[in-house]
């Protein structure tokens, strides 16, 4: 492995990182926040990317796209939600029923099973001209690109989610997800706190699902499969490298790095030659269980530390 390639790879890495971060914080959202899992995630990545392909295709504005998917993705959300909170029906179930539907109207929507659009269309395109005329190789352009362009959605997600969790709004959420009978007992709609937070983690979800189909110059009904897995892994290592007691900026500003670092050790694995793309799930399934097994492991070292402590 040359430098170069090894430096085209950390590129591709960061680049691929900051465009799933959101999909990592909408995760963080629905997992650490609320304290349930959302099986939504899939079916809204999906949405999210079918909608921009579409949309893109019948000569719509990136921007547009954007919105449209970022609205599209808190559809799906609120659908989970409502069928949670008014139907009483369970929060795993509530996903898998919304993210089985979506794969009907991901259909119905791209008129096939796959669909594509033109390169010049797309958000990056705007992005990578100016890096062209600087002189830098197409590739590496291209490159850059994702990385500006992540970098600028990642950052404003952030700041939207930072200013949200320090409103008293954001702090009944995180009430309703600590302990949902306190929060009742106060005075706080648990159920709208719920639904609020599915929609934005959702939304958020389908901006990316938007953005990284770009990425992938095109959307099929399978863009979704293996997100989750994705997001889970991605979020317990960002949670392992980030410091004890951290606020709520800390935290999503650590996460988001784990999509990084995940993507980072994908990419190295295959240049590498150890194993070929083909094993890519096999993989990011491994690296997922290690990223969960990493906390047990760190209990048991320090229980064992303190029961040597006191033999002594």
């Amino acid at each position: 492995m040359t430098v170069d390639t090894f430096l085209t790879s950390m590129y591709g890495s960061l680049g691929q990182g900051l465009l799933y971060a959101p999909v990592v914080i909408g995760v963080f959202m629905s997992l650490r926040i609320m304290k349930k899992p959302d099986l939504t995630v899939e079916g809204t990545f999906a949405f999210g990317a079918v909608i921009a392909m579409t949309m893109l295709n019948n000569g719509s504005h990136f921007l547009a796209t954007l919105i449209v998917s970022l609205i599209g993705g808190g559809i799906a959300g609120l659908s989970t939600a409502l069928i949670h909170t008014k139907l009483k029906i369970d929060g795993i179930i509530s996903g898998l029923l919304v993210t089985m539907a979506l794969f009907s109207i991901n259909l119905f929507v791209m008129g096939g099973s796959t669909i594509s659009a033109p390169l010049d269309t797309f958000i990056f395109a705007p992005v990578r001209a100016p890096l062209l005329r600087l002189g830098m190789q197409p590739f590496n352009a291209l490159l850059f690109s994702y990385i500006i362009v992540g970098a600028i959605v990642l950052a404003a997600v952030i700041v939207f989610l930072y200013w949200l969790y320090s409103t008293m709004l954001g702090l009944s959420i995180r009430a309703t997800g600590d302990n949902e009978r306190m929060a009742c007992s106060i005075g706080v709609s648990t159920d709208a706190r719920k639904i609020i937070s599915l929609v934005i983690s959702n939304a958020i979800t389908g901006l990316a699902g938007g953005l990284v189909a770009q990425q992938q110059s095109g959307a099929n009904v399978n863009s979704g499969t293996g997100v989750l897995i994705i997001g889970l892994a991605s979020l317990v290592i960002g949670e392992i490298i980030t410091p004890k007691n951290a606020g709520i900026l800390t935290r999503l500003l650590f996460i988001s790095l784990g999509s990084f670092i995940y993507f980072t050790c994908i990419s190295l694995v295959i240049i590498s030659g150890l194993l070929s793309p083909d094993w890519t799930r096999l993989l990011t399934a491994a690296l997922a269980l290690g990223a969960l097994c990493v906390p047990k492991i760190r209990e048991l070292g320090i229980f064992k530390r303190r029961a040597t402590e006191v033999a002594k």
